[in-house]
């Protein structure tokens, strides 16, 4: 009876691909956003102090 009610198979498999393409889309979002920041710094580098 437990298997028919599907509480044997473990998680829900659609459960595993939302965490997997949360995943996915927050280390996209990190790594882009770290890319743009560094692409940013390189053309508009620092402007040294005037005294």
């Amino acid at each position: 009876m437990s298997l028919w009610l599907g509480d044997a198979m473990g998680p829900d498999p659609l459960m595993v691909l939302l965490v997997v393409i949360l995943l996915a889309r927050f280390l996209l979002w990190f790594c882009l956003g770290t890319f743009i920041d560094y692409r940013l710094a390189r053309r508009y580098p620092a402007k040294p102090k005037e005294d």
